[in-house]
């Protein structure tokens, strides 16, 4: 058996970033409030086994949805074992909230003879320093993802495509607030964050924030205002030794807004500002005034809708949030735009302006778990493909959640568009110039039907429908993306779990020798000690 042991060099860094945070977080807390926290250890091991008729995602037809073969000629069939032990740490207290979830990712291929290790980590927390005045949020990451749009997207680490790499992502971010009475309320935040890939050619991210805000308080329940101010510095650095790296870039931006409540549940809202950008932009000038008008409307604890419009350098802006729950629905619908990076948009969601990093430290995923059901990850959002670009990213996502007794529905859609604002020659050493044209600008649009039904209080099936379409806006050409599931998941145990589940995956494709299908079967164990 070949030994291809896919370690993360910098792992043992973000270990040792995790565990120092935890550290001072324990250590700015006193002796009784350490002894008060409740801390809770859950080591676990994950087995399964996988078989696939296209272990590669290789072309050459494609196999029907009730049988194996056709693709799997020249993608291969393959057995492949994982087992994986894992760890999570919680801590709570007063003044601090830790949370870490570790796995090790051990892939064993019994026709390719390979064996893959890879590091998984998810962890954050957050540490009031000084009660009601000083804290620190913190978290860092690791992460396995598709690479590239134009290669095969894989489902999970499973697939031997070439096309996944280790993303490193880890930010800090001190903060002060203070009240000044019933006047006003202000913060200044510092935010640090930085993500990385061993992709050689693949320019680095770190990012330097500072962002002030101050907003009027109770005495001002009419018209209220705010100021926010604040200064972005980005280095962008190739991974592989002596390749230099890309011009830094600075975001600086200066907002003034009014908020007049129409009644106590719906505000206007208004914005206005400059925004200083340093990068060199190929679809005009980079810097401008800027303006935003919308609303605010609150009707109920279980309802909360926003939506604003505007002109900034780039044209005409857009923003929307809407979120509404009732006893048996989740609905959920949002619009963001902004430029951004790949780093930037891996660090806090899309949003790469220092006014916006600080939303990467509210946390809370919502409804976000009932989603991901029986959802493989790669098809969960749109693909934050590798890029050294900046790029305008306009992101359109909708959900509806039927909760039922026995039955759970989920329809879920989203537009994603990304329009490059630097020259290709930034990919061109990256993944050629001839990609870098093709990639330079794209939607993806797609959506998923999944739904869960509950066979008993330990049992539950899943059936998942879910399609994307690539579309590249140069060529005019697409890939569409289908992929269907169905799982079956039981309680053995407390600590016991298993689930076994059958996923076909199609791509068809307009450009050349891109097409492929597989067929996956996966039996799964859990145990938890």
């Amino acid at each position: 058996m070949k030994l291809n042991n896919k370690i993360d060099s910098g792992f043992p860094y973000w270990l040792a970033c995790l565990w120092s945070g935890c550290v001072i977080v324990v250590s700015n807390n006193s002796i009784s409030q350490v002894n008060a926290a409740e801390w809770h250890i859950q080591p676990r091991l994950m087995v399964s086994e996988t078989y696939t008729d296209n272990v590669r995602m290789g072309g050459g037809g494609f196999g029907g949805f009730g049988g194996f073969g056709g693709s799997g000629r020249r993608g291969g069939g393959d057995f492949i074992t994982q087992i994986n032990p894992g760890i999570s740490v919680t801590g709570k207290s007063r003044r601090f909230d830790v949370n870490a979830n570790y796995t090790l990712n051990n892939l064993i291929y019994a026709r390719n003879e390979r064996f893959l290790m890879r590091h998984q980590l998810n962890s954050n927390g957050t540490a009031e320093v000084i009660k009601d005045h000083l804290f620190v949020d913190a978290n860092a990451a690791v992460t396995q993802q598709n690479v590239s749009l134009l290669g095969p997207v894989a489902l999970d680490n499973t697939s031997l495509t070439r096309n996944r790499r280790s993303i490193h992502s880890w930010s800090v971010s001190p903060y002060v607030r203070q009240r000044f009475k019933n006047f006003a309320a202000g913060e200044l935040r510092y935010i640090h964050s930085e993500t990385s890939s061993s992709v050689r050619n693949f320019s680095n991210y770190a990012a330097d924030s500072a962002i002030f805000s101050l907003n009027s308080g109770p005495d001002f329940s009419t018209l209220g205002w705010g100021i926010n101010l604040s200064r972005t510095d980005v280095d962008r650095k190739y991974s592989g030794p002596g390749l230099g790296r890309l011009g830094s870039i600075k975001m600086e931006r200066a907002a003034g807004s009014l908020k007049y409540a129409v009644t106590s549940h719906f505000d206007l809202i208004g914005t206005a500002g400059y925004e200083h950008n340093s990068f060199i932009s190929i679809r005009g000038k980079p810097s401008s005034h800027f303006w935003t008008i919308g609303f605010s409307w609150v009707p109920s604890q279980r309802t909360n809708i926003s939506a604003s419009g505007g002109q900034r350098f780039f044209g005409t802006t857009y923003a929307a949030s809407v979120d509404h729950r009732t006893r048996s629905t989740v609905w959920n619908l949002s619009y963001v735009e902004d430029i951004t990076t790949f780093g930037g948009q891996s660090s806090s969601g899309g949003i790469l302006s220092a006014g916006m990093l600080s939303s990467l430290f509210s946390g809370g995923l919502g409804g976000q778990a009932l989603l991901d059901q029986g959802l493989p990850g790669s098809f969960s959002n749109p693909n934050n493909f590798l890029t050294n670009r900046l790029f305008l990213l306009k992101r359109l996502q909708g959900s509806l959640t039927l909760n039922g007794k026995k039955n759970s529905l989920v329809f879920r859609g989203f537009n994603y568009s990304r329009k490059s604002f630097s020259s290709d020659m930034e990919d061109a050493d990256l993944i050629g110039l001839t990609n870098a044209i093709l990639t330079r600008d794209t939607t993806q649009t797609g959506g998923n039907v999944l739904w869960n039904h509950r066979l008993s209080p330990r049992s539950n099936a899943n059936i998942n429908f879910g399609y994307v379409r690539t579309y590249y806006d140069v060529t005019d050409q697409a890939d569409n993306n289908i992929i269907v599931s169905a799982s079956l998941n039981k309680q053995f145990t407390s600590n016991t779990t298993g689930s076994i589940m059958y996923t076909h995956h199609l791509r068809e494709s307009d450009r050349n020798n891109s097409n492929y299908s597989a067929n996956i079967v996966t039996a799964t164990v859990n145990l938890n000690f």
